[in-house]
């Protein structure tokens, strides 16, 4: 039971980074069920009160912060190209009583910050010293594969659909004396292409650690320095930074970070981000400067009064980065040039989730309202009320733009009956294909499941909640009462392939295969490490019995290798699964963004001496049926050791958790 629970310790750990980088958006939309965002609009309150909005945010954050254990936290809210509303809320620095500061403290607000790098691809587009459309191999000193004919653009890592799978694993360090330049980092840890460029939305770090890079070379500059110049000094940024340290005139404003641990905040291990992660996620920044940036993309591109503004973006960038790009289905929400279509209650809203370990950020934008929000929280209880549509954004959306119910969804008659064609599970397409860390999706972090009602609907489980669907047009389906959708995909012989749930954006669901489901594999593990464990008993009560009771010799010398062979394989599998729980509970995940620690890593590597010796029980077992080595109780027991143990190599190579693939 130990070992099942560290098990899921470390599936969750995994899953964390995938909700936005920082990920876990497998509970993108659960509080916002009961939410239709296309109900009709009631009348508009709207912000009108800075003094009001005081009182409503003070309520808000004093009871998420109670509720989910968080030490600080900071608000800025923007209006018709002013700020109207900032405060911080409880402790930057817990230990020295340092208060948050919206203007002063600098919170690190994760992939918040890839909206910093695609504006800085947006500037050098403008300046024609890159292509959006252009192969991204034409800004690079390395290679990316041509794994598809396809070439990947800018365009591709700006809007997820670039094929990349997720990668994050060692984009941290725990000393300084582990950071490398950013071009060899990249390189080193170069995502694998899974897919075909523009084939489907996945949400991948690599993006934009890659676009980051193509901003240094492109410009001949730092990416941190690019920044500083063109974005933070312009507009007034004197509280943020990309530079790794911070400056040290900005050291002291940093905000800490925390857990919540027997009952009392935990200050969380500091950590260096390699300088390849930056551009995707390890800037720092305080409220108010992410007031201007809000600004300036509101006033398409430009930031001040007439007299002594200045402008960021071309009036066309900055509406081109709000508009969309990317979408399955023109029904559902997509992916702008940058940002993510949050729209929610009626208004059109593009945003972004931020998650730097362990604080979580919300950035949204409504142009229609001239409104700009950003909310940041220095603690991983704020993981979840960051997310789009639920947490604060549902709060806050439902206070000043609520609306009502929208006419009940009736299925139409006359469609597919076929239920049982789409039942089955359905795996994110953002998720680390060729790591260890593929292991997360036998606990259901990054599936979603399907079953039939029995009625005509669909019941779709996904992050915990169970939604029922019914057929509007053929391959799509609408939530019964709330705001979920989906639209399949099927191939060529009419079988389903992929599915879209609208409004989770960010990443597509591939419809798995028998034998790659959570529920033929757990099973199957379980059933592989009885066998081994059982094996490893009889082989000591065997041996106690020839040894001590019987006093015979220990037999042949191939039949003392085929024993020795068949005990080394059931042993060193037992390591593996035990090594890599015990490693994700105690040996250095707490952030996952760091190399795997040293268990996980001999783990892996014992993994591959499994897959040598598995052979070996292989030859043996034939052997000993041929030289009746023992009785035919024994040797059909050996046969059945072996093979769980040739199942266990393909489940240790389907999960990557043999050599060191991370």
């Amino acid at each position: 039971m130990k070992t099942k629970r560290a098990l899921i310790a470390l599936a969750l750990l995994a899953a964390l980074v995938l909700a936005f980088g920082a990920s876990a958006m497998a509970q993108e939309t659960g509080g916002a069920a009961g939410k239709n965002v296309s109900g009709a609009s009631s009348p508009q309150q709207g912000l009108t009160d800075s003094v009001e909005m005081g009182n409503f945010l003070d309520d808000l954050l004093a009871k998420q912060m109670a509720e989910n254990h968080i030490a600080g936290a900071a608000v800025a809210v923007v209006k018709d190209g002013n700020l109207f509303f900032a405060k911080g809320y409880g402790y930057a620095d817990i230990e020295r009583k340092i208060p948050v500061d919206p203007e002063k403290t600098l919170f690190g607000i994760g992939s918040v910050g890839k909206t910093l790098t695609w504006t800085a691809v947006m500037q050098l587009a403008e300046q024609g010293k890159v292509d959006l459309d252009a192969d991204v191999n034409k800004y690079l000193d390395f290679r990316i594969p041509d794994t598809y004919p396809q070439p990947v653009t800018l365009k591709h890592l700006m809007t997820h659909t670039s094929g990349f799978e997720e990668r994050w694993a060692g984009s941290a360090a725990a000393d300084a004396k582990e950071i490398v330049p950013a071009g060899e980092w990249l390189q080193a840890h170069l995502a694998a292409r899974v897919r075909p460029p523009g084939d489907s939305v996945a949400y991948s770090n690599y993006n934009a650690m890659l676009a980051g890079y193509i901003v240094a070379r492109a410009s001949g500059k730092p990416y941190a320095q690019y920044l500083q110049e063109h974005i933070f000094n312009p507009l007034g940024m004197t509280h943020s930074t990309a530079q790794l340290p911070p400056p040290e005139n900005l050291r002291d404003f940093v905000s800490a970070g925390y857990t919540y641990q027997d009952g009392a905040f935990q200050r969380f291990p500091d950590w260096v981000a390699q300088p390849a992660l930056v551009p995707s996620g390890g800037q720092k920044v305080s409220v108010t400067d992410m007031a201007r940036f809000m600004i300036m993309h509101l006033q398409d591109g430009f930031y001040g009064d007439a007299a002594t503004g200045i402008r960021i973006l071309n009036e066309t960038t900055a509406r081109q980065m709000r508009s969309t790009y990317y979408t399955p289905d023109p029904r559902f929400r997509g992916m702008a040039h940058g940002f993510f279509d949050f729209s929610d209650n009626g208004q059109r809203t593009v945003g972004h989730v931020g998650y730097a370990a362990p604080m979580n950020s919300l950035l949204l934008l409504v142009p229609d309202q001239n409104l700009g929000v950003f909310v940041t929280y220095n603690s991983a209880g704020g993981g979840g009320l960051n997310l789009p549509h639920t947490g604060f954004q549902r709060a806050f959306y439902d206070h000043y733009y609520p609306v009502s119910a929208g006419a009940p969804v009736q299925p139409q008659a006359g469609l597919d009956k076929r239920m049982d064609r789409f039942v089955g599970s359905y795996r994110q397409t953002s998720f680390p294909y060729t790591s260890f860390m593929k292991v997360a999706a036998l606990f259901g972090g990054m599936t979603a499941e399907i079953r039939d009602s029995g009625d005509g609907a669909l019941l779709v489980n996904y992050g915990g909640d169970e939604m029922r669907l019914v057929q509007m047009e053929p391959l799509y389906f609408r939530q019964v009462g709330g705001m979920y959708a989906i639209v399949f995909r099927e191939d060529d012989q009419g079988r389903i392939t992929r599915m879209f749930l609208d409004p989770v954006n960010y990443t597509a669901f591939d419809k798995l295969a028998w034998y790659e489901t959570a529920s033929f594999n757990m099973p199957l593990l379980a059933v592989c490490v009885l066998v081994f464990v059982s094996m490893l008993l009889a082989a000591v009560i065997r041996f106690v019995w020839i040894r001590l009771v019987r006093k015979r010799g220990p037999g042949s010398r191939s039949a003392r290798i085929a024993s020795w062979v068949i005990v080394g394989v059931c042993l060193l599998n037992v390591l593996v699964v035990a090594g890599i729980a015990w490693g994700a509970m105690g040996g250095g995940m707490a952030n996952e963004l760091l190399e795997p620690p040293f268990l996980i890593k001999v783990s892996l590597v014992l993994g591959a001496l499994c897959v040598v010796l598995t052979v070996g029980a292989v030859v043996y077992a034939a052997l000993a049926w041929k030289e009746k080595f023992w009785g035919v109780a024994f040797r059909v027991y050996y046969t059945v050791a072996t093979v769980a143990a040739v199942a266990f190599v393909w489940f240790l190579n389907y999960w990557n958790l043999w050599g060191l693939r991370y």
